[in-house]
């Protein structure tokens, strides 16, 4: 690992096995497993269970674990057990002997492996149990393990949605007791039309899965009415029982509403037309997202590059609202991409351009790849348009900015019109001010300006090897009115700063990974001849810390730096897309917006 880290390693190839997340889980993983009294085979498997779970209150049921060894009959038996006393912690797999479909003889069948886990949290009074089996015989297991626990089931299950951030119904199965009509599967903007009957109560929920935020971490839940709960996920067995933990406690919060669950989720609505708000981003599609982007190459008739040197910005709408118009930015080049929407719900990009997109060997038209995989807009009301769809929340973000939280500089001898530094370091420029203000506060300060950025200033302070704290910053210029830059209340000012904070939270998924993102950047940099990103500390510090987050806690700060606004002057209308802005970046990551303008 430590070999990994020099300055001469392939990053490339590496990026994808490194991460200070496994790092951590091991850790937990080993201190649950000393926990074991007979560890036995299955923890040595690293087993990742997927997120499930059946709930059984156990009031007054006592918890009986070493039962186990009855639970096999003639048709499977338990192979492996492990049981952990101190966590109530019960383990083991299932050799199962199941007849073929092609012959009724005997003489063949199938064997099958299964796991099942149970714990009970006696703080909570609940049982949890997971099954791999499709079929499991959960009941069997409760009832030598915890004789007469009662099954959690019914409407309280639903409360498992709770306190899910921006949360989007992908599915929701309903019985409905309309003559001819027992059950229904919705989807999309369907789920919209759903909600009047759930109210009323002329609809029962039957299952809902959905996607959203809790604790600043995207999540993904579904719901059973017969009991089960779970996630579209595996993880480690400590985290399984963290996922258990934190779906009891809603399980028994009484004061849950699981209609304003409902009420309250985002909902889609296909668009022939787009809305007269005002973009405030673009972000690549999520799927292209989730790819490594050091595979992923964009290119023209005249360049190609990495697509972490590539940025798309909003241009405009067109055709009344009916298209509307990105730029695509390299260090090299701008080129432009129209979409239009072609029948309702439906968009088709075009380009006068000649633009591709090549993921690892496989290349096709920019546009063709964006038919089937959108760019993403973040709009002023904090809606998406994805594709022709637009998911919005029926929860109101008129949430204003707080004046007294905004920080006023001084800007004296700074000409607040320049932007950049640039390469040339351009003394009297926003960033290099920003730069020269806050350089004292941190062990590391880095340029990220230009197209694929984290953000202008990325700034790092190491705290005894053991926590990092990652500041940064989103610059923007002040335009002159008559030749002159004045601070002042014009709302222009603030939509594409807000756009380029609230875009950046992508960067915190892993932080790890941000670190080795500015080393990819820097190296690019001096391979073209140019000054250093690097504004304090040197690559070697910067290898340094990406060894330390495999280890390190995090702190995480997004500060918006527009002398364009006057905290004397500020309009209503800047503090609402600031309170929005903010509003979004505290519920999808947890972190709180930094405001410096001008007094």
């Amino acid at each position: 690992m430590e070999e990994l880290y020099r300055e001469n390693s392939d990053w490339n190839s590496i990026i994808s096995n490194i991460s200070s997340r496994k790092i951590q889980d091991e850790r937990s993983y080993q201190d649950l497993k000393s926990e074991f009294s007979n560890p036995g085979k299955l923890l040595d498997l690293g087993i990742t269970p997927t997120i499930s779970s059946t709930i059984y209150k156990m009031s007054l049921v006592k918890w009986t674990p070493n039962r186990i060894v009855d639970f096999g009959n003639k048709y499977f038996q338990v192979v492996e057990s492990s049981i952990n006393d101190e966590k109530n912690l019960l383990m083991f797999s299932v050799k199962a002997y199941i007849p073929v479909a092609w012959t009724s003889s005997k003489e063949f069948f199938d064997e099958s492996w299964d796991l099942y886990i149970a714990y009970y949290n006696k703080a909570q009074g609940l049982l949890y149990v997971h099954s791999s089996a499709k079929d499991g015989l959960v009941k069997r297991l409760v009832d030598l393990i915890a004789k007469n626990a009662s099954q959690v089931q019914g409407e309280c299950v639903f409360r498992a949605l709770a306190g899910l951030k921006r949360l989007k119904l992908q599915n929701v199965g309903l019985n409905k007791n309309k003559r001819g009509l027992r059950y229904s599967m919705h989807t999309g903007t369907e789920v919209n039309e759903q909600i009047p009957d759930i109210e009323a109560n002329r609809a029962i929920k039957s299952n809902i899965f959905g996607k959203g935020y809790e604790n600043g971490a995207p999540v993904s839940i579904g719901c059973s009415y017969k009991g089960k709960i779970w996630a579209m996920d595996s993880d480690s067995l400590d985290k399984w029982i963290t996922w258990c933990n934190n779906i009891g406690s809603k399980i028994l919060d009484d004061s849950i509403d699981t209609n304003q669950v409902m009420k309250t989720a985002m909902q889609a609505e296909e668009i022939d037309k787009y809305p007269k708000l005002q973009p405030l981003s673009v972000e690549w599609p999520t799927e292209l997202l989730r790819k490594d982007e050091l595979k992923i190459n964009i290119k023209t008739t005249t360049w190609e590059g990495s697509l972490m040197l590539c940025e798309l910005l909003f241009s405009k709408f067109i055709d009344d609202n009916k298209g509307f118009e990105i730029k695509l930015k390299t260090e090299h080049n701008e080129s432009f991409i129209s979409a239009h929407i072609h029948s309702k719900g439906e968009v088709v990009f075009s380009s006068q351009d000649e633009l591709s997109i090549k993921i690892n060997e496989n290349e096709i038209k920019l546009t063709e790849y964006f038919n089937s995989y959108p760019p993403v807009i973040f709009m002023s009301d904090t809606s998406i348009i994805d594709g022709g769809l637009r998911y919005y929340s029926n929860e109101q973000y008129a949430y204003p900015y707080s004046k007294n939280n905004i920080e006023d500089w001084d800007w004296s001898g700074i000409d607040i019109s320049i932007e950049s530094q640039t390469p040339s370091k351009i003394e009297n420029s926003i960033q290099y001010h920003t730069i020269k203000k806050i350089i004292n506060k941190y062990d590391f300060v880095f340029d990220d300006d230009g197209a694929g950025e984290v953000a202008d200033i990325v700034a790092i302070k190491n705290t005894d090897d053991t926590e990092l704290t990652i500041d940064i910053y989103h610059c923007k210029y002040c335009t002159k009115s008559n030749g002159v830059a004045k601070p002042g209340a014009r709302v222009d000012d603030v939509y594409q700063v807000a756009g380029q904070a609230a875009k950046s939270i992508k960067w915190f998924g892993n932080k790890e990974e941000l670190i080795l993102r500015l080393i990819s950047r820097e190296k690019l940099r001096l391979k073209n001849k140019k000054a250093s990103r690097i504004e304090k500390g040197n690559l070697k510090n910067l290898y340094t810390l990406a060894r330390i987050a495999r280890y390190a806690t995090f702190k995480c700060g997004i500060t918006i730096v527009q002398p364009a606004i006057s905290k004397a002057e500020v309009s209503d209308d800047q503090l609402s897309i600031l309170g929005a802005t903010s509003s979004y970046i505290d519920e999808v990551s947890g972190i709180k917006l930094r405001v410096i303008t001008s007094k």
